[in-house]
């Protein structure tokens, strides 16, 4: 029997398994050269029906019962070569993985783009979906992160362990789900590299994103910042930016150079403004020149930069919320309320700490900011 694979399939290598399996369960070589044939017009090259040689031992009726299912499903001919593992499926397995990802609240779609599932055993499936609903993943959040349902359980439960000894709870492992499917090493690899930075393991934690960054990215990225001038610890604190594309660093730095610069003689005389508030790389350059037109137009100075890196809609907010509960904005009338404006321009020059706290920040020191508003400098 294995004589006809080699002539049908040539010098394309075929697996021990698949040869020991045709000759068990294939009874003649026309059979073989059957389901050769219709893999052939599903699309499947030779190379590709070498890596899954054991569907020559399917029955063609079964193969393409199979292969009208996933078209019925969705599935393209590319993603059905892609899979093609699940030719040599059982129709009633593939139908039981289907309702029962259907049942999830998986739609055909997202069923198509992780076609792989079809072909898990069933008890593989709901036992990592009860698994992921224990951590505390809600079945919206198993869906949008379906492949985790095909992941071997090991590897989540040794991904969760780990995740855990970092220090991040439940609730931050349900948020950044996709971490448990990644593999160990990766995890492993991307937290001694930051922790040899100087991050802490909470600091990990906080940016736990980074776990699942591409190693050498990381360090492309790291590589660059220390170029800038960035110490380790200056890194460390804005951890985030290892993330980041590297080439949307450089740009970022060059152009926000540029827009920074106190000397315009000198365009590299915004770069201490810069390397201080390095979370500033983190912005696109048309946020950060909305951010310093919007302090221009208000005749409020920037300072050291740190007030840069929130976006003008944030301040603006922050600004009506001092207008409406300290200056009581709403009970004046038209010329009180320039007065307002300009006033709270005034305090906000004084005290401009109060473009950084949040809302619910604000809201704890209303008192204290009502007295601060009796010692600001006088409109313009």
């Amino acid at each position: 029997m294995t004589s006809v694979l080699e002539e049908l399939l040539k010098e394309h290598q075929i697996s021990d398994f698949s040869r020991k399996w045709v000759k068990e369960w294939v009874k003649d070589d026309d059979s073989i050269r059957a389901a050769y044939a219709v893999l052939k017009k599903i699309g499947l090259t030779d190379s590709k029906i070498a890596t899954q040689a054991q569907l020559l031992g399917m029955h063609p009726d079964s193969i393409d019962r199979n292969y009208q299912y996933l078209s019925k499903l969705g599935l393209s001919d590319t993603k059905i070569v892609s899979q093609a593992q699940l030719l040599g499926m059982h129709p009633d397995s593939i139908d039981r993985n289907y309702q029962y990802l259907s049942k999830l609240g998986l739609s055909d779609t997202k069923i198509v783009s992780q076609a792989q599932l079809l072909g898990m055993h069933p008890d593989t499936i709901k036992k990592n979906y009860q698994g992921l609903s224990k951590l505390g993943l809600s079945d919206t959040k198993i869906v949008s992160q379906a492949q985790l349902l095909g992941m071997h359980p090991d590897t989540i439960k040794k991904n969760y362990q780990r995740l855990s000894k970092l220090g991040l709870s439940d609730s931050k492992i349900a948020s950044q789900a996709h971490l448990l499917g990644r593999e160990p090493d990766t995890i492993e690899r991307n937290y001694q590299r930051l922790s040899k930075l100087g991050l802490s393991d909470s600091k990990i934690a906080s940016q736990a994103q980074l776990l699942d960054r591409d190693p050498d990215k990381i360090e492309r990225n790291y590589q660059r910042l220390s170029r800038l001038g960035l110490s380790d610890s200056k890194i460390a604190s804005q951890a985030q930016l290892l993330g980041m594309h590297p080439d949307t660093i450089e740009r970022n730095y060059q152009n926000h150079i540029g827009l920074l610069r106190e000397n315009y003689k000198d365009r590299n005389s915004g770069r201490d403004i810069l390397l201080q508030q390095a979370q500033l790389l983190g912005i696109s350059s048309d946020t950060l020149e909305a951010n310093m037109q919007w302090f221009a137009d208000r005749n409020i100075s920037y300072g050291d930069g740190l007030l840069l890196g929130t976006k003008p809609q944030t301040k603006r907010k922050k600004l009506a919320w001092i207008l409406r509960e300290i200056f009581d904005y709403r009970e004046l009338n038209q010329e009180e309320k320039n007065q307002a404006i300009q006033s709270s321009y005034g305090l906000i020059r004084d005290n401009p700490q109060l473009l950084i706290y949040s809302i619910n920040t604000l809201e704890k020191k209303r008192d204290q900011i009502r007295k601060k508003m009796a010692h600001s400098k006088r409109p313009l």
